[in-house]
């Protein structure tokens, strides 16, 4: 990978990579020193609380000798680079979000750069407590409601929709019973026994594929909290997306010519800020989605992994 591709991916929102390139192996307060130098004002104490939420990996401990002990342990010079990377973002990101980037790094460059044991670390730290915050919740509940907005439902129906999503987001358990009759109720709303479908034939928003969407993440968080997500499942969950990926981005253009009025953005562009801000989301989605349909997904990856990044796929 090249230094200057990560740079391109910096963004307002969260990735971007440290262009100032360290070359070799570092301790712990040779990390703290590269950080000095750029400005940053840190302490052992970030590193080795970064390392514990897998935001870095463990250093590479270095036997000292038969009865010496040990000296201290080495960050190989990607991890110090992430470091740096890290502390770029650090202003106006809390540890969650930043956990985006080393899972990031690994989905679209591999484990050379972060290796599988720290991905598994940051999923688990970006999914974070889902009760910490209920004004979160609420803001998460209405974006996902304007998304399935539909101007022939009712306020009550829209207001009922919103309190589901947020007791999902909240509490991290569904009622999809409700869940589902919030949801027909705001986006089939005049439809009668019609089913609505929004946007391109082929990738269209509907009621039961916004369930399924739900179930799948639900059933993904699940999984990895419990300890359940082997690496095989991460490996297998990382190539699934590239492929299904790379197959949306190119044809991403021609679906956002059928997006709606009322939500032009449905068909997000392809670009590496915006496959880096949505990695974990994305993980955590093919994760659920292979427990859900385990033959469907065992056709995506059965498929050869496509040349080069999604975003560079596109003509």
């Amino acid at each position: 990978m090249e230094r200057s591709e990560w740079s391109e991916a910096a963004g307002s929102r969260v990735i971007s990579i440290s262009v100032s390139e360290v070359t070799g192996p570092g301790t712990i307060d040779q990390m703290v020193a590269d950080a000095a130098a750029r400005g940053h004002q840190v302490t052992i104490r970030l590193v080795r609380d970064w390392t514990e939420a897998g935001l870095l990996d463990y250093p590479q401990r270095r036997p000292a000798g038969k009865g010496r002990g040990s000296r201290q342990a080495l960050y190989p010079a990607n991890q110090r680079n992430l470091f740096l990377t890290l502390l770029h973002h650090r202003s106006g990101n809390g540890i969650s979000s930043l956990a985006r980037i080393p899972v990031g790094i690994w989905m679209y460059w591999g484990d050379e750069y972060v290796p599988i044991r720290q991905v598994r670390r940051a999923m688990n730290t970006w999914l974070g407590d889902p009760r910490a915050s209920m004004r979160r919740a609420r803001e998460t509940a209405v974006e996902m409601s304007r998304q399935l907005d539909n101007p022939a439902a009712t306020s009550a129906a829209r207001r009922e929709l919103r309190e589901a999503l947020a007791d999902l987001a909240y509490t991290g358990r569904a009622d999809f019973g409700r869940l589902e009759r919030a949801i027909t109720e705001v986006f089939e709303a005049g439809f009668g026994t019609l089913r609505r479908a929004v946007g391109h034939p082929a990738a269209p928003v509907m009621a039961d594929s916004v369930i399924v969407m739900l179930r799948a993440r639900l059933r993904a968080v699940d999984l990895l909290r419990e300890g359940k997500v082997t690496d095989e499942d991460l490996y297998a969950a990382r190539h699934g997306h590239q492929v299904a990926y790379a197959e949306y981005a190119a044809r991403q253009r021609f679906f956002a010519m059928h997006a709606p009025a009322e939500n032009p953005g449905m068909y997000e562009a392809v670009t590496a800020e915006n496959a880096l801000n949505a990695c974990c989301g994305h993980l955590l989605t093919t994760i659920g989605l292979a427990s859900l349909f385990p033959e469907r997904a065992s056709q995506i990856n059965a498929a050869p992994a496509p040349p080069g990044h999604p975003w560079r796929l596109i003509t």
